[in-house]
């Protein structure tokens, strides 16, 4: 903890004036998310395999696909972690290093309220009412990759003063944000890269080959 931190600790904090634009951002991240075209049907280079719906997701509309689902939200991610390991470690980190940790979690948690918005819409709420989960694999996959989201967003709230009473506690729920993010996400990768039919979701499932590949709905 920076000296700074800790003779803020007790100090009762105060939100930051980027709650309003933070706010609006993620208001319009939401709505986007739901007016976006869906993102969970397309073309994709992996016909006539048994794959997770996680999966799908990311095979589908390339390299598009990839990088809103996977790639931006690693990314910020990852900076979070590393910078999470400066300011702990570190007594006295660089000034850059808080201004990227707070900026990365700034964008991380409107761009998580789109991709929830919109996967809740167009996968979890047609894949459950119409049967479509391809067995205990592809649930596990999906929910923990939109379960992951949910942490992403908690630092959002950290960094505008929304979550934490001082410094102190603010770190803490930092810190404890990005772990369950990282445990989370690493969860649904393991899942979604497996086969479904490994946990029981039967053979006869198998997609066919053919020119397009379903995505997340059927």
């Amino acid at each position: 903890m920076t000296t700074l931190d800790t003779s803020r600790s007790t100090a009762t904090r105060t939100r930051s004036p980027l709650i309003l634009p933070i706010g609006v951002l993620a208001a319009a991240a939401a709505v986007v998310g739901w007016v976006l075209p869906d993102r969970t049907v397309g073309t994709g280079a992996m016909d006539g395999m048994s794959m997770t719906h996680y999966m799908g997701l990311l095979a589908v509309n390339q390299p598009w696909n990839l990088i809103l689902f996977m790639a931006i939200p690693v990314i910020l991610a990852e900076t979070l972690a590393i910078t999470e390991l400066v300011l702990l470690f570190r007594a006295d980190p660089p000034a850059w290093v808080h201004s990227l940790s707070r900026w990365a979690g700034l964008l991380a948690g409107p761009l998580m309220v789109l991709v929830l918005v919109h996967l809740v819409k167009n996968a979890v709420v047609p894949l459950s009412s119409g049967g479509g989960w391809r067995g205990p694999a592809d649930v596990i996959a999906v929910i923990s990759y939109l379960l992951a989201g949910l942490p992403l967003i908690g630092i959002a709230l950290v960094e505008v003063g929304l979550v934490g009473r001082d410094a102190r506690d603010a770190r803490k729920w930092h810190a404890m944000f990005v772990g369950a993010f990282l445990v989370l996400a690493h969860v649904a990768m393991i899942f979604g890269m497996l086969d479904p039919a490994v946990l029981g979701w039967g053979a006869s499932h198998v997609m066919p080959g053919g020119g397009t590949m379903p995505g997340m709905n059927h």
